[in-house]
Parts: C-alpha cells; sequence; structure tokens
C-alpha cells in the first residue's frame, strides 16, 4: 500500500517555514545572550556542554579554534559554532 499524499497550500507551507525559521533564530539568541562573544575555558566547556579534559585534547590537537594571550585563552563563540558543525 503505498502512503497517503496530501499537498498543502503554498500560503500554509510559506506559513510553517516562516514560522519554523523564527523560532530557530529566537531559540539561537536566547542560547546565546547567556554567553559573551569571546569566552574562557570553563564559559566555553559549558557552551559546548564538554569537560575541560576534552577541551584541553581539542587545544592540544590544534581541532579547535583559539587563541592564547599570556595565559589566558579565549575562543570565538561564532568560531565554535562553525567548528562543531564540523564535528
Amino acid at each position: 500500500m503505498e502512503p497517503l499524499k496530501i499537498e498543502l497550500p503554498k500560503s500554509i507551507t510559506d506559513a510553517i517555514t516562516v514560522a519554523v525559521f523564527d523560532s530557530f533564530k529566537q531559540l539561537k539568541k536566547s542560547v546565546n545572550s547567556d554567553f559573551p562573544l569571546y569566552l574562557s575555558k570553563k564559559q566555553t566547556c559549558e557552551y559546548l556542554n564538554i569537560s575541560n579534559k576534552t577541551l584541553d585534547e581539542w587545544i592540544e590537537t590544534g581541532d579547535i579554534p583559539y587563541k592564547h594571550i599570556g595565559k589566558t585563552y579565549r575562543f570565538n563563540r561564532n568560531d565554535l559554532d562553525k567548528f562543531m558543525a564540523t564535528k
């Protein structure tokens, strides 16, 4: 038996598409607003939901984008989003 196919009017599919994209935009704003643009190691672990050990391994292998300024590590939130999209 073939599955039943129902085609919705374009106005409805367009409205659904807009609603979905708006929801994602709002979610992204709420998540990103909790974190500054440049993160410390601790903030990065929280943002990515990873352990400090995992972050240290990624730093050692050069996998994760970061800046090392003196004894301080800084991670750009936008670069982390791009990095995680490739993981």
